[in-house]
């Protein structure tokens, strides 16, 4: 594995405590963000969960990464979030969110999912 401090650190953009929280008791195992092209995990990337003041959780490793349009989320996947109970739930919580990132964001949307693993906690 590469040294620690030469790996990417990333945190979630909102309600950052509970997400983490669910990350470490293991209810949460994937996240989604908007498309970047040029800020697109790959498989197995190793990576530092931090808390908002930058402060090491764990390391996570990449185990898939999925680039769709938002509407092709399904409730399998959604669910693997751990962050609601419905996939209406999880689109409005993630409409809100996104809308106020891209104002231009819709259902055509590319976004990145990714499921990942805890590996260490720090």
């Amino acid at each position: 594995m590469k040294n620690i401090d030469s790996l990417d650190r990333w945190t979630f953009g909102i309600d950052t405590d509970r997400l983490i929280n669910l990350v470490l008791d293991g209810k949460k195992v994937a996240t989604t963000s908007l498309y970047e092209e040029n800020d697109l995990s790959k498989e197995n990337d190793i990576s530092i969960l931090t808390d908002i003041n930058d402060k090491s959780i764990c390391l996570i490793k990449t185990k898939k990464v999925i680039v769709t349009e938002f509407k092709n989320i399904t409730w399998d996947l959604a669910k693997l979030e751990g962050e609601t109970e419905t996939l209406d739930e999880w689109k409005k919580e993630h409409i809100d969110f996104f809308s106020k990132i891209d104002s231009n964001f819709n259902d055509n949307t590319k976004v990145v999912f990714e499921i990942f693993e805890v590996i260490e906690k720090l």
